[in-house]
């Protein structure tokens, strides 16, 4: 977590007509600003007020650690001078405030003096924009900027609440970036109809309920049906004919002629969930499917042509299965032409309060009762305890606790299972960081730099614990924390995050394909 810091450790001062707050309690559109020299204070502050905002001052680096961006406070200025150390110009409060997301606009107090590489510096740390401030034209330039940037996030806010509609449609429930960043990526593969697609994710993240959204926005097969075959519920024996049909006859038992899930799905979606599952000759056969659009049935002579789309599915690494011979390398290529990954529930706990009311109205809404509510105890337990079977296991304890509840007041921590009492009791006897203690979504990864070098071990620990003291998987999601961190300070340049990374431009490409990060 991140330390704490009292309201007199913080130093933020608002310079407007108004009584002076700090940006995280106004409700009016803020800008915040540091600079230790503010030449240009006047400058700035004449242009905040004629684009209605209000200039929030950082007079201490230790303030951004309390900052957080909201749809009020989401720019910020920063100056930067060329005659001090780059540690002591700025670029570390560039750095921090675009780990939490803010857009900053650099100005130079001398930018003609500025060498390439100094300004390379400042665009590496996290700079959108830069200006310099010595130019008679730099008032209009940053009031025209401010106004394009403040267009740009209305524009940006308003299709967020459309895809959160669209979400809401699709009975996707969620508030975190993560998962709104996981559905505009199913707008942009919905409309490629014909390519398969390959959804991932831990068990229970509701991978099939993604692959019904897709069915619902693909504008070639919406009206159609879509098919769900479990590739790990279904013998190797019987998985032929269930998938390309059988003609009488063809084996013991075979009395009539079978269709098979690909012809009965014609012009809709196959999903094939637990693809990883697939025995090794179907494997073969589902490949030539991909490829031709036709289909050999069994005990049949002439092959069938098929339009399906295909949407499969896996809580397995299909990477890893291929280095191990276990899943044809080309046929993963083909799935994955196309993909899509949920991450776990504990990489995203601004999800967990929505989907604990979406549970409890669910709930209620089938025995015809009031929807009942839950008191933040309850929310706060369910947050912090390790939840393997994600979604689907936290609609059973929302489930179980309405089961144990005797009245209709809201519930409590009382009203939860005694295994989850005893997890959080060893969780505070042990003095183990709780699960999802995290100040944002990539909490997790700023936690393990800054931790100190006791509790770097512990740290380790527990991530070996959660991957099943696996060194390959372990180094697997340190390299996908590290890859992230280096995107959020690159501004999502590739380019920038491999010179950062001291690797090429190809291999950041390959390492977003196989970790499934998805940077706008």
């Amino acid at each position: 977590m991140l330390p704490d810091h009292s309201p007199h450790h913080v130093h933020l001062s608002t310079y407007s007509d108004t009584t002076a707050t700090s940006p995280l309690e106004s409700n009016t559109p803020s800008v915040i600003m540091w600079d230790r020299q503010c030449a240009n204070f006047n400058v700035i502050n004449h242009v905040l007020s004629e684009c209605s905002l209000t200039l929030c001052r950082i007079k201490s680096p230790s303030a951004t650690q309390v900052l957080k961006k909201s749809s009020q406070c989401s720019i910020a200025l920063v100056g930067l001078s060329a005659d001090t150390s780059p540690s002591q110009s700025g670029l570390e409060i560039v750095r921090c405030l675009k780990q939490k997301g803010f857009q900053i606009i650099s100005y130079q107090e001398d930018g003609q003096s500025w060498a390439l590489g100094l300004q390379c510096q400042a665009l590496l740390a996290g700079c959108s924009w830069l200006l310099d401030s010595t130019k008679a034209e730099f008032g209009e330039n940053l009031r025209r900027l401010l106004r394009h940037v403040l267009q740009a996030e209305a524009e940006r806010a308003n299709e967020e609440e459309r895809v959160k509609g669209l979400m809401g449609k699709m009975g996707i429930v969620g508030e975190s970036q993560t998962i709104i960043s996981v559905f505009r990526m199913v707008l942009r593969l919905s409309a490629l109809s014909d390519t398969p697609t390959l959804i991932t994710g831990e068990t229970g993240t509701g991978k099939e309920l993604l692959a019904n959204a897709i069915r619902q926005l693909d504008p070639k097969r919406s009206d159609r049906p879509i098919l769900v075959l479990n590739c790990g519920a279904i013998s190797h024996g019987l998985a032929e004919s269930e998938l390309f049909g059988h003609r009488r006859g063809a084996f013991t038992g075979a009395d009539r002629d079978r269709k098979g899930l690909f012809r009965a799905a014609q012009g809709g979606i196959l999903f094939l969930d637990e693809i990883g599952e697939l025995d090794a000759s179907l494997q073969t056969k589902l490949l030539r499917v991909i490829q031709e659009n036709r289909i050999l049935g069994v005990g049949e002579e002439q092959e069938i042509p098929v339009n399906v789309r295909i949407i499969a599915a896996t809580n397995r690494s299909l990477e890893e299965m291929v280095m191990q011979g276990k899943f044809r390398e080309d046929l993963f290529h083909r799935l994955s032409a196309l993909s899509v990954h949920i991450p776990p529930l504990r990489e995203r706990p601004a999800d967990m309060q929505p989907l604990i009311h979406h549970f409890l109205k669910k709930c209620c809404s089938n025995e015809s009762v009031e929807p009942r509510a839950a008191d933040l105890d309850f929310i706060e337990a369910l947050t912090h305890i390790k939840l393997p079977g994600n979604v689907r296991q936290l609609e059973n304890l929302v489930r179980r606790a309405l089961v144990n509840k005797i009245d209709n007041s809201p519930l409590t921590l009382s009203d939860l299972p005694p295994e989850v009492w005893q997890e959080l009791s060893e969780q505070e006897e042990k003095g183990a960081p709780l699960a999802s203690d995290a100040e944002s979504e990539t909490t997790n990864s700023v936690n393990l730099i800054q931790s100190s070098q006791p509790d770097l071990h512990s740290t380790l620990s527990n991530l070996l614990n959660d991957n099943g003291w696996s060194l390959s998987q372990s180094l697997n999601y340190c390299e996908k924390l590290l890859v992230e961190s280096a995107l959020l300070l690159s501004n999502g340049n590739q380019s920038q995050t491999a010179r950062l990374l001291g690797i090429t431009s190809r291999s950041v490409y390959n390492k977003l394909r196989k970790h499934h990060l998805n940077f706008q």
